[in-house]
């Protein structure tokens, strides 16, 4: 009972750290000013598991026009933090009674948000402004949809069922890292170091947006800054970000193409995490070295890469018909990442041999 109890805390704990973190992300973003803001934290919890949201909207006036909306995205930062306080509790007390705790704990967290799930029900107060568009990048309903004007009555939710399977999924995967740290304690450092290094990251840059975006940009940060950091990253060493769209809003941007300017920028990241690993592991063969962390870095871009991907469906129903409005999704091939990483992890981790062989040396 002593381990179930532990298990449930853990959940208890993961899921109050995700809705703390989202609701001060939507505070800093000043949501409450267009719904309920318990209503907008269970949904953005509810996305971070991997769930998708729902919206209708429907203009003022008396037309039977409504326009459904499908939102999938996955704010990492609220995922990451209830992800570190999960594995840290199911960790915290080691071998003894670890498969009660994660199985206790994947459960509870399944029921959690599938509890949240069921409050993520709410309406936004939105209004569009007049005018017949124009100057967009996108093509000819943006115009048409801004002639509306006024008010719109938008509810939101999230979708129960999918959330429950997302949830699920996550929670497994969590526990199972979990249990991989114990199998392997020699991981046990370097994800010490990651958590701190993510905490740090993220604190830093919460302050950084704030001092020169303000709240809003803090805001944004705190939601979505692991996305943007692998991104930048992923851009510096060559995997574009590509956005490809169908229906009657045909965007003309295509996406986001890597700058070769700034290559050096996740060359120096790496090569960084490389010593330090170096001077934590000691002296040992420099190419298993270099090959394990070929493996980390190649690995963990991709995995981010499935997990940042983007997708917005739109369609408007009128008089009984559906129009196809809007099929957008922004993502990077994971494959690629995979590759352009595990290279780049490899030559750093080379390089962090020879840095580490040389300074010893000098020290002689």
């Amino acid at each position: 009972m002593r381990d179930v109890r532990r298990g449930l805390g853990a959940a208890a704990a993961a899921l109050l750290v995700m809705a703390g973190v989202a609701l001060a992300a939507l505070l800093l973003l000043g949501a409450g000013r267009f719904g309920d803001l318990t209503a907008l934290t269970a949904t953005v919890v509810a996305l971070a598991v991997g769930g998708s949201a729902d919206v209708v909207a429907t203009p003022a006036g008396a037309l039977p026009i409504a326009v459904h909306g499908a939102v999938d995205v996955m704010p990492l930062g609220v995922s990451l933090a209830g992800a570190v306080v999960l594995g840290a509790l199911v960790l915290r007390h080691g071998r003894d009674g670890l498969a009660v705790r994660a199985a206790t704990a994947a459960v509870a967290v399944v029921a959690g948000v599938t509890t949240i799930s069921l409050l993520s029900k709410g309406n936004l107060a939105l209004r569009l402004a007049g005018g017949s568009g124009g100057g967009s990048a996108c093509g000819p309903a943006t115009g048409a949809v801004s002639r509306f004007g006024g008010a719109v009555d938008a509810g939101f939710s999230a979708a129960v069922l999918p959330t429950l399977t997302a949830t699920a999924v996550w929670a497994l995967v969590v526990v199972g890292a979990a249990a991989l740290v114990v199998r392997f304690p020699a991981l046990v450092p370097g994800l010490r170091v990651a958590a701190t290094v993510f905490g740090v990251v993220t604190a830093g840059g919460v302050l950084v947006a704030w001092v020169f975006g303000g709240a809003a940009a803090a805001g944004a940060v705190l939601l979505v800054l692991p996305q943007a950091v692998s991104g930048a990253l992923l851009l510096g060493l060559g995997v574009p970000w590509t956005l490809t769209s169908d229906g009657v809003l045909s965007c003309a941007f295509n996406g986001i193409e890597p700058g070769g300017a700034w290559i050096w920028v996740p060359v120096v990241v790496l090569t960084a995490c490389a010593v330090a690993a170096a001077a934590r592991t000691g002296p040992g063969r420099p190419l298993r070295r270099a090959g394990v962390f070929a493996v980390v870095t190649g690995v963990v871009p991709a995995v981010v890469t499935l997990l940042s991907r983007v997708s917005v469906d739109l369609d408007v129903t009128a008089f009984g018909l559906s129009i196809p409005v809007l099929d957008a999704r922004l993502s990077a091939n994971p494959l690629l990442a995979l590759a352009a990483g595990a290279a780049a992890g490899f030559a750093s981790g080379l390089l962090a041999g020879a840095i580490s062989v040389s300074s010893r040396a000098w020290k002689r």
